[in-house]
């Protein structure tokens, strides 16, 4: 894995949902492009904050994401 954390995030979001790295582009729909469950989106979750120390929001899973980009950039590290 690489050092950066979007790089990262990226790997483990694909790794999750058992698609190609590539599909997790920025403008990637979580449910319609890459066919996202909620027990794979609470995953993710849980997974960017334990592995990559990013910080969620309380009580609002990745499903509030439409898009990856979304998602990246409500948890950016702070």
């Amino acid at each position: 894995m690489t050092d950066d954390p979007t790089a990262k995030a990226r790997e483990l979001i694909a790794k999750i949902l058992e698609v190609a790295p590539e599909a997790v582009t920025d403008d990637a729909d979580f449910r319609d492009d890459l066919e996202a469950d909620s027990l794979q989106l609470a995953e993710i979750n849980a997974v960017l904050e334990d592995d990559l120390g990013l910080d969620t929001v309380p009580g609002e899973p990745p499903s509030r994401f439409a898009e990856i980009r979304d998602l990246l950039a409500a948890e950016a590290p702070r």
